[in-house]
Protein backbone atom coordinates (compact mmCIF):
# COMPACT_ATOMS: atom_id res chain seq x y z
CA UNK A 1 0.00 0.00 0.00
CA UNK A 2 1.24 3.48 -0.74
CA UNK A 3 0.63 6.03 1.96
CA UNK A 4 -0.92 9.25 2.77
CA UNK A 5 -3.62 11.68 3.26
CA UNK A 6 -0.81 12.49 1.24
CA UNK A 7 0.78 12.59 -2.15
CA UNK A 8 2.96 9.92 -3.76
CA UNK A 9 6.50 11.28 -4.19
CA UNK A 10 7.36 12.07 -7.82
CA UNK A 11 10.43 9.82 -7.81
CA UNK A 12 8.31 6.87 -6.68
CA UNK A 13 5.68 7.55 -9.34
CA UNK A 14 8.34 7.68 -12.07
CA UNK A 15 9.98 4.48 -10.80
CA UNK A 16 6.69 2.58 -10.79
CA UNK A 17 5.80 3.70 -14.30
CA UNK A 18 9.29 2.74 -15.49
CA UNK A 19 9.03 -0.72 -13.95
CA UNK A 20 5.58 -1.37 -15.44
CA UNK A 21 6.63 -0.25 -18.91
CA UNK A 22 9.87 -2.24 -18.75
CA UNK A 23 7.98 -5.40 -17.77
CA UNK A 24 5.44 -4.87 -20.53
CA UNK A 25 8.15 -4.40 -23.14
CA UNK A 26 9.79 -7.69 -22.12
CA UNK A 27 6.47 -9.53 -22.21
CA UNK A 28 5.52 -8.15 -25.62
CA UNK A 29 8.95 -8.91 -27.08
CA UNK A 30 8.67 -12.52 -25.95
CA UNK A 31 5.21 -12.89 -27.45
CA UNK A 32 6.24 -11.19 -30.68
CA UNK A 33 9.45 -13.19 -31.09
CA UNK A 34 9.62 -14.63 -34.57
CA UNK A 35 6.67 -12.56 -35.76
CA UNK A 36 8.40 -9.89 -37.71
CA UNK A 37 5.38 -8.56 -39.59
CA UNK A 38 4.62 -4.86 -39.44
CA UNK A 39 1.23 -5.41 -37.85
CA UNK A 40 2.75 -6.95 -34.74
CA UNK A 41 5.39 -4.20 -34.61
CA UNK A 42 2.68 -1.57 -34.84
CA UNK A 43 0.72 -3.30 -32.07
CA UNK A 44 3.80 -3.25 -29.84
CA UNK A 45 4.14 0.52 -30.33
CA UNK A 46 0.45 1.09 -29.66
CA UNK A 47 0.46 -1.04 -26.54
CA UNK A 48 3.55 0.63 -25.13
CA UNK A 49 2.01 4.06 -25.74
CA UNK A 50 -1.21 2.80 -24.24
CA UNK A 51 0.38 1.48 -21.09
CA UNK A 52 2.29 4.74 -20.67
CA UNK A 53 -0.99 6.63 -20.85
CA UNK A 54 -2.57 4.10 -18.51
CA UNK A 55 0.22 4.55 -15.97
CA UNK A 56 -0.12 8.32 -16.22
CA UNK A 57 -3.84 8.00 -15.66
CA UNK A 58 -3.30 5.57 -12.81
CA UNK A 59 -0.86 7.93 -11.13
CA UNK A 60 -3.27 10.83 -11.57
CA UNK A 61 -6.10 8.76 -10.10
CA UNK A 62 -3.99 7.58 -7.18
CA UNK A 63 -2.99 11.15 -6.42
CA UNK A 64 -6.63 12.20 -6.59
CA UNK A 65 -7.62 9.44 -4.19
CA UNK A 66 -4.61 9.71 -1.92
CA UNK A 67 -3.89 13.41 -2.26
CA UNK A 68 -4.97 15.40 0.75
CA UNK A 69 -6.65 18.73 0.07
CA UNK A 70 -3.87 21.30 -0.08
CA UNK A 71 -5.77 23.60 2.28
CA UNK A 72 -6.93 20.94 4.75
CA UNK A 73 -4.95 19.87 7.79
CA UNK A 74 -6.74 17.56 10.19
CA UNK A 75 -6.78 18.37 13.88
CA UNK A 76 -4.90 15.95 16.12
CA UNK A 77 -7.23 14.23 18.59
CA UNK A 78 -6.55 14.86 22.29
CA UNK A 79 -6.91 11.58 24.18
CA UNK A 80 -6.32 13.08 27.66
CA UNK A 81 -9.89 12.63 28.88
CA UNK A 82 -10.15 9.04 27.65
CA UNK A 83 -6.81 8.00 29.16
CA UNK A 84 -7.68 9.64 32.48
CA UNK A 85 -10.97 7.76 32.56
CA UNK A 86 -9.20 4.49 31.71
CA UNK A 87 -6.63 4.95 34.49
CA UNK A 88 -9.15 6.02 37.16
CA UNK A 89 -12.10 3.89 36.11
CA UNK A 90 -14.35 6.97 36.16
CA UNK A 91 -16.03 7.54 32.79
CA UNK A 92 -18.67 9.99 34.04
CA UNK A 93 -16.94 12.98 32.44
CA UNK A 94 -16.78 11.51 28.92
CA UNK A 95 -19.10 12.54 26.13
CA UNK A 96 -20.81 9.93 23.96
CA UNK A 97 -18.00 9.60 21.41
CA UNK A 98 -15.18 9.49 23.94
CA UNK A 99 -17.11 6.91 25.95
CA UNK A 100 -17.33 4.74 22.83
CA UNK A 101 -13.58 5.17 22.27
CA UNK A 102 -12.88 4.28 25.91
CA UNK A 103 -15.04 1.16 25.86
CA UNK A 104 -13.70 -0.14 22.53
CA UNK A 105 -10.10 0.53 23.55
CA UNK A 106 -10.65 -1.25 26.87
CA UNK A 107 -12.21 -4.21 25.07
CA UNK A 108 -9.26 -4.57 22.71
CA UNK A 109 -6.65 -4.25 25.47
CA UNK A 110 -8.45 -6.84 27.60
CA UNK A 111 -8.48 -9.25 24.67
CA UNK A 112 -4.89 -8.75 23.50
CA UNK A 113 -2.72 -7.66 26.40
CA UNK A 114 -1.49 -9.62 29.42
CA UNK A 115 0.59 -8.43 32.37
CA UNK A 116 3.53 -10.67 31.51
CA UNK A 117 4.02 -9.12 28.06
CA UNK A 118 6.99 -6.82 27.42
CA UNK A 119 6.39 -3.28 26.13
CA UNK A 120 7.53 -4.44 22.67
CA UNK A 121 5.12 -7.39 22.71
CA UNK A 122 2.29 -5.09 23.72
CA UNK A 123 3.20 -2.60 21.00
CA UNK A 124 3.32 -5.28 18.31
CA UNK A 125 0.05 -6.84 19.46
CA UNK A 126 -1.71 -3.48 19.09
CA UNK A 127 0.03 -2.78 15.78
CA UNK A 128 -1.03 -6.14 14.32
CA UNK A 129 -4.58 -5.63 15.52
CA UNK A 130 -4.82 -2.11 14.10
CA UNK A 131 -3.55 -3.15 10.66
CA UNK A 132 -6.19 -5.89 10.57
CA UNK A 133 -8.90 -3.56 11.90
CA UNK A 134 -8.40 -0.69 9.50
CA UNK A 135 -8.35 -0.18 5.79
CA UNK A 136 -7.29 3.02 4.06
CA UNK A 137 -10.42 5.07 3.40
CA UNK A 138 -9.98 7.09 0.21
CA UNK A 139 -13.50 8.55 0.57
CA UNK A 140 -12.48 10.46 3.70
CA UNK A 141 -9.39 12.11 2.26
CA UNK A 142 -11.25 15.18 1.08
CA UNK A 143 -13.71 16.49 3.66
CA UNK A 144 -15.62 18.43 1.00
CA UNK A 145 -16.52 15.16 -0.73
CA UNK A 146 -16.78 12.94 2.31
CA UNK A 147 -18.85 15.28 4.46
CA UNK A 148 -18.87 14.27 8.12
CA UNK A 149 -16.32 11.48 7.97
CA UNK A 150 -14.34 11.14 11.17
CA UNK A 151 -11.70 8.65 10.09
CA UNK A 152 -9.03 11.11 11.25
CA UNK A 153 -10.05 10.39 14.87
CA UNK A 154 -10.01 7.26 17.04
CA UNK A 155 -13.81 7.44 17.20
CA UNK A 156 -14.08 7.22 13.42
CA UNK A 157 -11.41 4.52 13.19
CA UNK A 158 -12.88 2.33 15.94
CA UNK A 159 -16.44 2.85 14.73
CA UNK A 160 -15.95 2.37 10.98
CA UNK A 161 -12.84 0.19 10.56
CA UNK A 162 -11.51 2.94 8.27
CA UNK A 163 -8.61 5.31 8.78
CA UNK A 164 -6.63 8.01 7.11
CA UNK A 165 -3.09 8.70 8.30
CA UNK A 166 -4.10 11.06 11.12
CA UNK A 167 -6.66 8.54 12.35
CA UNK A 168 -4.07 5.77 12.33
CA UNK A 169 -1.56 7.89 14.23
CA UNK A 170 -4.00 9.12 16.88
CA UNK A 171 -5.51 5.67 17.40
CA UNK A 172 -2.12 4.02 17.81
CA UNK A 173 -1.07 6.72 20.30
CA UNK A 174 -4.30 6.21 22.23
CA UNK A 175 -3.39 2.57 22.86
CA UNK A 176 0.23 3.34 23.65
CA UNK A 177 -0.84 5.98 26.18
CA UNK A 178 -3.19 3.49 27.82
CA UNK A 179 -0.35 0.95 28.04
CA UNK A 180 2.16 3.48 29.41
CA UNK A 181 4.43 3.18 26.36
CA UNK A 182 5.87 6.65 25.55
CA UNK A 183 4.52 7.79 22.19
CA UNK A 184 4.42 11.01 20.17
CA UNK A 185 2.73 11.93 16.90
CA UNK A 186 4.60 13.41 13.96
CA UNK A 187 2.22 15.56 11.92
CA UNK A 188 3.97 16.59 8.71
CA UNK A 189 2.20 19.18 6.55
CA UNK A 190 4.99 20.69 4.44
CA UNK A 191 4.66 18.31 1.46
CA UNK A 192 1.01 17.46 1.94
CA UNK A 193 -0.41 16.03 5.13
CA UNK A 194 0.87 12.83 6.71
CA UNK A 195 0.98 11.64 10.30
CA UNK A 196 2.62 8.73 12.08
CA UNK A 197 4.04 7.88 15.52
CA UNK A 198 7.33 7.48 17.34
CA UNK A 199 7.46 5.12 20.33
CA UNK A 200 10.06 4.59 23.03
CA UNK A 201 11.18 1.06 23.89
CA UNK A 202 13.99 0.37 26.35
CA UNK A 203 14.92 4.05 26.27
CA UNK A 204 15.25 4.28 22.47
CA UNK A 205 12.80 5.79 19.99
CA UNK A 206 11.40 4.22 16.80
CA UNK A 207 9.11 5.37 13.98
CA UNK A 208 5.83 3.47 13.55
CA UNK A 209 3.75 4.21 10.45
CA UNK A 210 0.60 2.09 10.34
CA UNK A 211 -0.60 3.76 7.14
CA UNK A 212 2.57 2.87 5.25
CA UNK A 213 2.60 -0.70 6.58
CA UNK A 214 2.34 -2.21 3.10
CA UNK A 215 0.37 -5.26 4.20
CA UNK A 216 -2.27 -6.98 2.09
CA UNK A 217 -5.76 -8.11 3.12
CA UNK A 218 -5.22 -7.14 6.73
CA UNK A 219 -1.94 -9.01 7.13
CA UNK A 220 0.82 -6.67 8.36
CA UNK A 221 3.75 -6.04 6.04
CA UNK A 222 5.88 -4.23 8.68
CA UNK A 223 7.44 -1.97 6.05
CA UNK A 224 7.64 0.93 8.52
CA UNK A 225 7.37 -0.79 11.88
CA UNK A 226 9.93 0.42 14.43
CA UNK A 227 12.22 2.19 11.99
CA UNK A 228 15.04 4.62 12.87
CA UNK A 229 15.44 8.12 11.48
CA UNK A 230 17.96 6.84 8.94
CA UNK A 231 15.16 4.91 7.19
CA UNK A 232 12.15 7.16 7.74
CA UNK A 233 13.80 10.54 7.14
CA UNK A 234 13.93 10.32 3.33
CA UNK A 235 12.66 13.83 2.64
CA UNK A 236 9.12 12.85 1.66
CA UNK A 237 7.49 14.16 4.82
CA UNK A 238 9.84 16.40 6.83
CA UNK A 239 9.31 17.11 10.52
CA UNK A 240 10.76 19.35 13.21
CA UNK A 241 13.65 17.41 14.72
CA UNK A 242 13.81 19.86 17.61
CA UNK A 243 10.33 18.81 18.75
CA UNK A 244 10.60 15.08 18.07
CA UNK A 245 13.26 12.98 19.84
CA UNK A 246 15.89 11.35 17.67
CA UNK A 247 14.84 7.82 16.74
CA UNK A 248 18.04 5.81 16.61
CA UNK A 249 16.88 2.49 18.06
CA UNK A 250 17.72 -0.73 16.25
CA UNK A 251 17.06 -3.48 18.84
CA UNK A 252 13.38 -3.66 17.86
CA UNK A 253 13.76 -2.48 14.25
CA UNK A 254 11.72 -5.01 12.28
CA UNK A 255 13.65 -4.45 9.08
CA UNK A 256 16.84 -5.47 10.88
CA UNK A 257 15.53 -8.24 13.12
CA UNK A 258 13.78 -9.96 10.20
CA UNK A 259 16.71 -9.63 7.77
CA UNK A 260 17.91 -12.88 6.20
CA UNK A 261 21.65 -13.52 6.50
CA UNK A 262 22.89 -14.39 3.01
CA UNK A 263 26.40 -15.29 1.92
CA UNK A 264 26.43 -13.44 -1.38
CA UNK A 265 24.19 -11.96 -4.06
CA UNK A 266 23.70 -15.32 -5.76
CA UNK A 267 21.48 -16.37 -2.85
CA UNK A 268 19.14 -13.42 -3.33
CA UNK A 269 16.93 -14.88 -6.12
CA UNK A 270 15.88 -17.92 -4.07
CA UNK A 271 15.20 -15.76 -1.02
CA UNK A 272 13.18 -13.26 -3.06
CA UNK A 273 11.16 -16.00 -4.72
CA UNK A 274 10.42 -17.48 -1.31
CA UNK A 275 9.20 -14.11 -0.07
CA UNK A 276 6.96 -13.68 -3.13
CA UNK A 277 5.48 -17.17 -2.78
CA UNK A 278 4.92 -16.53 0.91
CA UNK A 279 2.86 -13.41 0.15
CA UNK A 280 5.41 -11.19 1.90
CA UNK A 281 5.47 -7.49 1.13
CA UNK A 282 9.10 -6.93 2.05
CA UNK A 283 12.39 -8.79 1.94
CA UNK A 284 15.36 -7.52 3.90
CA UNK A 285 18.74 -9.19 4.03
CA UNK A 286 22.42 -8.79 4.78
CA UNK A 287 25.30 -10.05 2.64
CA UNK A 288 28.40 -11.66 4.11
CA UNK A 289 30.11 -10.86 0.81
CA UNK A 290 28.57 -7.89 -1.01
CA UNK A 291 31.31 -7.54 -3.62
CA UNK A 292 29.85 -6.82 -7.04
CA UNK A 293 26.35 -6.17 -5.72
CA UNK A 294 25.26 -2.90 -7.30
CA UNK A 295 21.91 -1.18 -7.73
CA UNK A 296 21.93 -2.28 -11.37
CA UNK A 297 22.22 -5.92 -10.31
CA UNK A 298 19.64 -5.46 -7.55
CA UNK A 299 17.13 -4.10 -10.06
CA UNK A 300 18.00 -6.81 -12.59
CA UNK A 301 17.12 -9.44 -9.99
CA UNK A 302 13.78 -7.90 -9.04
CA UNK A 303 12.79 -7.33 -12.69
CA UNK A 304 13.30 -11.06 -13.23
CA UNK A 305 10.43 -11.83 -10.88
CA UNK A 306 7.21 -10.38 -12.33
CA UNK A 307 4.14 -11.02 -10.19
CA UNK A 308 0.47 -10.90 -11.02
CA UNK A 309 -1.26 -7.67 -10.06
CA UNK A 310 1.82 -6.05 -8.61
CA UNK A 311 5.55 -5.49 -8.86
CA UNK A 312 8.85 -6.06 -7.09
CA UNK A 313 11.21 -3.14 -6.53
CA UNK A 314 14.60 -2.61 -4.92
CA UNK A 315 14.24 0.03 -2.20
CA UNK A 316 17.74 0.80 -0.94
CA UNK A 317 20.59 -0.18 1.35
CA UNK A 318 20.54 1.03 4.95
CA UNK A 319 23.18 1.16 7.66
CA UNK A 320 21.63 -0.35 10.80
CA UNK A 321 23.54 -1.27 13.92
CA UNK A 322 26.82 -1.47 12.00
CA UNK A 323 25.35 -3.70 9.28
CA UNK A 324 24.25 -2.95 5.73
CA UNK A 325 20.65 -4.08 5.30
CA UNK A 326 19.18 -4.31 1.80
CA UNK A 327 15.45 -4.07 1.14
CA UNK A 328 13.16 -5.26 -1.63
CA UNK A 329 9.52 -4.14 -1.69
CA UNK A 330 6.88 -6.54 -2.98
CA UNK A 331 3.80 -4.50 -3.88
CA UNK A 332 0.46 -6.11 -4.58
CA UNK A 333 -2.55 -4.14 -5.74
CA UNK A 334 -5.66 -5.09 -3.84
CA UNK A 335 -8.94 -5.37 -5.68
CA UNK A 336 -11.20 -3.11 -3.65
CA UNK A 337 -14.30 -4.98 -4.82
CA UNK A 338 -13.01 -8.41 -3.83
CA UNK A 339 -11.98 -11.25 -6.12
CA UNK A 340 -13.27 -11.09 -9.69
CA UNK A 341 -15.44 -14.17 -10.38
CA UNK A 342 -13.71 -16.69 -12.71
CA UNK A 343 -16.60 -16.65 -15.21
CA UNK A 344 -16.30 -12.85 -15.48
CA UNK A 345 -12.54 -13.08 -15.96
CA UNK A 346 -13.00 -15.72 -18.67
CA UNK A 347 -15.44 -13.57 -20.64
CA UNK A 348 -13.28 -10.47 -20.19
CA UNK A 349 -10.21 -12.34 -21.45
CA UNK A 350 -12.15 -13.42 -24.53
CA UNK A 351 -13.34 -9.88 -25.17
CA UNK A 352 -9.80 -8.49 -24.75
CA UNK A 353 -8.38 -11.15 -27.08
CA UNK A 354 -11.04 -10.36 -29.72
CA UNK A 355 -10.28 -6.65 -29.43
CA UNK A 356 -6.54 -7.23 -29.82
CA UNK A 357 -7.10 -9.53 -32.82
CA UNK A 358 -9.21 -6.82 -34.42
CA UNK A 359 -6.48 -4.25 -33.85
CA UNK A 360 -3.87 -6.48 -35.51
CA UNK A 361 -6.14 -7.20 -38.46
CA UNK A 362 -6.88 -3.52 -38.92
CA UNK A 363 -3.21 -2.57 -38.78
CA UNK A 364 -2.32 -5.20 -41.38
CA UNK A 365 -4.72 -3.77 -43.96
Amino acid sequence: MVDRGERIPLAERKRRAKVHISDLKKDIKMKAKGKGNRAVQLLIILLILGVFAQNSGMISKMNKLLGQSETTVHEIYDDTAVIKAYKTGDTSGLDEKDLFVHDKMSEVIKKLITDDMSPYEKEKAIYDWQVKWTSYNDQSLNPIVAGGSETHTPYGVLRSHNAICVGNATTFKLFMDALDIPCKIIHSTQNGEHAWDVVQLDGEWYHVDVTFDGGVSGEPGYNYFNMPDSVKDNGSYPWDHDEIPAANGTKYCYMLTSAAALNDMYEIPAQLKQAINGDKTMLTFTLKDNSGFTRQIAEYICNSFPIDNGWVGFADAYSLDGQTVYKYTIERYENGGGEIPPEVLSRLDEAIADANDGMIAGAAQ
